[in-house]
């Protein structure tokens, strides 16, 4: 009996050691004797996030290293499963000399809060959220990277109020590549608060990211600051927008509120490469309405090579509106523009002069600027036909920059996406690979290389092969299997690029067969 005794303690005393490892932030005890899932298959430190119950769970980690306290474990733990918890290689990303091996986490899947189709966000749908509390908050600011890859989040629905409010509450990190698809955002109450699609309150980088939908505040409250994309653009000489657009409607009625298309209140950092399509209606005394930025607060905080377009107005007492900053001009950029017929701000420019232009020349001559921080200019934007306005392709509207296009079995056209044994996989693009190589921003392509996986989501190490880049022989290993294609972007200097469409995929084919096709 003593032996059994002993026995059934030393088992339970195990199992509390590892039960306590599994969400320590220690060591993960657990690691070698059970099977941990790899959230990040593509091993660049960042946490995938294919569901909103993963998006929901970032709130837990607001730093992106993966380790979440004993407090938040349990709820952590229901989006990410069998998660890895060793430091070293915590939740899949590779392990680093120095610090925790994740740094943040990247979308790998168009999100949707209306999950049933019905056109209503409610407790209907699953996971449901019918009321987004934003990511992080004035005093728990969102520190890490978030990396859309070009993937949108529709539907997002706020109406409980905060001090700040948007996907995100506050962030100090690094947005990008993320697309908020028709928001409706509508809060009230007697604070002062700070509303934004993307983020309410901003001190860190956005590049690359764009939003549509409605912000209405329905309060009385005075001095709250409401854009766009960003609330309040705090003080921060560092901090950027850059190549980002929007077309939210904006309204509000009480006092002293500040409104722009792209930013509420920008107090300190850059805008560049940016515009703004959304109709900003403030009826409240005292306040200003902007084209761009509802109020430029320091003349050390530059906006460049951006315009807006959307109807503004300001109809209360001592209210004013203005093209593009709400009452404030002091050295601003000249190469800043608004549409005065669509507008109904006089002074601006006439549609034609917006739309007439289609390359770096007259009012656009230096527009060709710097957007992702490194050396050189990114040629942002794509001027299209002398019918349109400018539109931003560095990022989202790359106008078939590498994306565009499919894979096809031997001859283009032919076959389909059924692969099998011995015939040739090929890339086919609607427009090539080295498009954009000669442009001005210096593009250039990595070669392509091909991917196999067993479920078509997770995908391992490029396959070795010889000849063509953009073909492939698929072989009897292959069978059951699917493939894709990835291209990275690299810069002149052959680093590669961060921001931007850093690597486009085409695929994946149906599974392997070993013979068949036409």
């Amino acid at each position: 009996m003593r032996r059994v005794a002993t026995a059934l303690a030393l088992i339970a005393l195990a199992a509390a050691t590892a039960l306590a490892g599994v969400d320590s932030g220690g060591s993960h005890t657990l690691a070698a004797a059970q099977t941990t899932t790899d959230y990040d298959d593509d091993d660049d430190r960042l946490i995938d996030v294919r569901t909103l119950a993963q998006l929901n769970a970032i709130r837990w980690d607001l730093n992106g290293d993966g380790d979440v306290s004993a407090t938040d474990a349990a709820n952590y733990l229901l989006a990410f499963p069998n998660r890895d918890a060793n430091a070293a290689t915590r939740m899949g990303c590779p392990s680093t000399t120095t610090g925790n091996a994740c740094r943040g986490y990247e979308l790998r899947a168009d999100l949707d809060f209306d999950t049933d189709g019905d056109g209503d966000v409610d407790a209907q749908d699953s996971p449901s959220f019918p009321d987004w509390t934003p990511i992080g908050a004035a005093n728990n600011w969102f520190a890490a990277e978030f990396n859309g890859n070009n993937k949108t989040i529709s539907n997002m629905k706020i109406t409980s109020r905060s001090e700040a409010v948007g996907l995100f509450g506050a962030s100090s990190g690094v947005i990008s590549k993320v697309g908020i698809v028709d928001a409706s955002i509508t809060v009230g109450g007697t604070n002062g608060v700070n509303i934004g699609a993307l983020t309410g309150r901003n001190i860190g980088t956005i590049r690359s990211s764009y939003a549509t939908g409605s912000i209405s505040y329905t309060g009385s409250a005075s001095f709250n600051f409401i854009g766009g994309l960003v609330g309040l653009n705090r003080i921060n000489n560092t901090s950027v927008i850059a190549a980002s657009w929007t077309d939210v409607d904006i309204s509000a009625g009480s006092s002293f509120i500040y409104a722009g298309g792209l930013v509420g209140r920008l107090t300190g950092g850059t805008i560049t490469a940016a515009y703004a399509a959304g109709a900003v209606s403030l009826t409240g005394s005292n306040s200003r309405a902007g084209g761009l930025v509802g109020s430029r607060a320091s003349r050390n905080a530059s906006i460049t090579a951006s315009y807006a377009t959307g109807p503004i107005s300001a109809t209360g007492s001592n209210s004013t509106a203005s093209g593009i900053t709400g009452g404030e001009t002091r050295n601003l950029s000249p190469s800043l523009y608004w549409d005065a017929g669509t507008t109904g701000v006089s002074g601006g420019r006439t549609t034609s002069d917006l739309q007439s232009i289609t390359s770096y020349t007259g009012i656009f001559a230096n527009w060709n600027v710097n957007v992702d921080g490194q050396t050189g200019v990114e040629d942002p934007w794509e001027f299209g036909t002398a019918m349109q306005y400018p539109r931003l392709q560095f990022g989202f509207d790359a106008g078939g920059q590498v994306a565009q296009g499919s894979l096809v079995m031997g001859t283009p056209g032919t076959n389909g996406d059924n692969p099998f044994v011995g015939q040739t996989a090929r890339v086919c693009l609607l427009d090539g690979p080295t498009q954009r190589a000669a442009g001005t921003g210096g593009r250039t392509y990595a070669p392509w290389q091909w991917y196999r996986s067993t479920d078509g989501i997770s995908w391992g190490n490029p396959i070795t092969k010889t000849g063509p880049t953009y073909d492939y022989m698929p072989v009897s290993g292959d069978v059951g299997n699917y493939l894709r294609a990835c291209v990275d972007v690299v810069s002149t200097t052959g680093a590669e690029r961060v921001l931007g469409a850093d690597r486009v995929c085409v695929g994946p084919f149906a599974k392997v067969q070993a013979s068949g096709g036409s």
